[in-house]
């Protein structure tokens, strides 16, 4: 299991987040363009695994005087982030609490137009996704878009060599190291998930859980086992 507390392995993650998952950019380029093309000047933004700030160096380059608050677990993490958003240390705030836990994460007062959460929930339990779904919905203001870029759970034995394939095809195109990294079969990818400490949801349980929530929700792109998820808040 990967141990985000130790400054190493933080260390190791921010230097290479592309050979494991080669969609990253593009996926994160969709995220940060519904974010530029919606946000409204003096609202925040609420990012829910805020890690190296990664995420952040982009979408300040390219929302001028943008808000955001970011919540991490990890310390060390959060370390390495404040070096790379030195220039925009006056737009930023962070927050360190397990969001296993979400329910006593506590916010500074703002209007929290967009929340998005990358690569980050898949750590959640059932339960705790619910709970998560609820808090985040609590959260946005009225018409706020919540955005959810994030591993799913490869769920049919039956595909796996269709996955397979894919992430070989990913793995010629882009140089990348997905199919060693997810298994020769169905049995040793659940075992690898479940050594990493993962616990992905399947994407018709996540659009369900949105829906309880209360968000109207939709999978915007899907590439294998990661998806960027949309869920608006409804205005009335």
């Amino acid at each position: 299991m990967q141990n985000f507390q130790d400054k190493n392995t933080a260390i190791s993650w921010d230097k290479d987040t592309v050979s494991a998952n080669p969609s990253r950019p593009e996926q994160l380029d969709m995220l940060i363009t519904l974010i530029e093309d919606g946000y409204q000047p003096g609202k925040t933004i609420l990012d829910l695994g805020f890690g190296t700030g990664l995420v952040e160096e982009q979408i300040f380059r390219r929302i001028p005087a943008v808000q955001i608050v970011g919540v991490d677990a990890s310390q060390a993490m959060m370390e390495l982030a404040h070096p790379r958003l030195e220039a925009f240390k006056d737009q930023y705030v962070t927050v360190q609490h397990d969001l296993s836990q979400i329910a006593g994460l506590q916010l500074p007062e703002r209007n929290y137009q967009f929340i998005f959460s990358v690569q980050t929930l898949h750590h959640l339990t059932d339960s705790q996704m619910q709970t998560a779904y609820g808090f985040i919905f609590s959260m946005l203001e009225a018409g706020g878009l919540f955005l959810l870029l994030d591993r799913i759970a490869v769920e049919k034995a039956a595909l796996y060599d269709c996955y397979q394939s894919l992430w070989r095809r990913q793995d010629r195109v882009y140089g990348s190291q997905v199919a060693q990294g997810e298994g020769a079969n169905f049995p040793e990818h659940q075992e690898i998930v479940r050594t990493r400490g993962d616990i992905p949801m399947g994407l018709e349980r996540h659009l369900e859980l949105l829906k309880q929530a209360g968000f109207e929700a939709a999978c915007l792109h899907l590439q294998t086992n990661r998806a960027l998820f949309a869920a608006r808040k409804p205005t009335e």
